[in-house]
């Protein structure tokens, strides 16, 4: 099928997954503002959970989740910008064949969206998306995030896309795509080896030289 639009997920898709360690810093470094020592359980909870588990972790210390989120989402942002100075969070190398796809590129994470700004300006990728946006710093962006197709259903109306592909490397990509009535691509990664898909996607490749391929 020919494709006018080619938009991606971000992390386990252009760049490497952000290593636990730099979440659970992020999340005590958001802890810390408030004056509060988390335990290793409720950091995880919050790297990990919903929002009624961030409610809940927040009201054990008689936190305001509203309040806290914010914080959080500004610690994670600048943790991982750290990340990518320091090399580790890379760009995978296959993003290079995207170059040769003449189609407007796009990306839409899930992340923050100040963390995708920061990782298409650090390896300059201005030039081949058109459009690159993450979630909003606040307890409503992150309820929109994917598998809610609000974020890529913006996305493709920004752009004026009419027959669009979406590519992942998640359950929540594949439903998003679904809900959002687009063709997606599973990106089968190593780190992807052993997981289930709940829902079948249009394409599974392992890189994204075949996703130049397809287009």
């Amino acid at each position: 099928m020919a494709y006018d639009a080619v938009l991606f997920d971000n992390d386990g898709v252009l760049t490497r997954p952000t290593p636990t360690a730099v979440h659970r810093a992020a999340v005590r470094a958001a802890f810390a503002e408030f004056d509060v020592d988390p335990t290793t359980e409720a950091v995880d909870a919050v790297i990990h959970g919903g929002l009624s588990r961030i409610r809940a972790v927040c009201s054990l210390f008689d936190l305001d989740h509203e309040t806290f989120w914010p914080r959080h989402e500004a610690n994670a942002a600048a943790a991982q910008r750290a990340a990518i100075e320091r090399g580790e969070k890379t760009l995978y190398a296959d993003v290079d064949a995207l170059y040769d796809v003449d189609r407007t590129l796009g990306v839409v994470s899930n992340n923050q969206h100040e963390t995708i700004e920061t990782i298409v300006d650090y390896w300059q990728l201005h030039e081949l998306f058109t459009l690159a946006t993450g979630r909003e710093p606040s307890v409503e962006g992150f309820r929109r995030r994917k598998p809610s197709a609000h974020y890529l259903e913006s996305a493709i109306e920004e752009i004026g896309g009419e027959s669009v592909l979406y590519v992942g490397d998640s359950n929540v990509d594949i439903v998003a795509a679904n809900r959002a009535g687009v063709d997606s691509a599973f990106v089968r990664r190593p780190h992807r080896t052993e997981y289930e898909l709940v829902a079948d996607p249009t394409y599974e490749v392992e890189s994204l030289d075949a996703i130049a391929a397809l287009c």
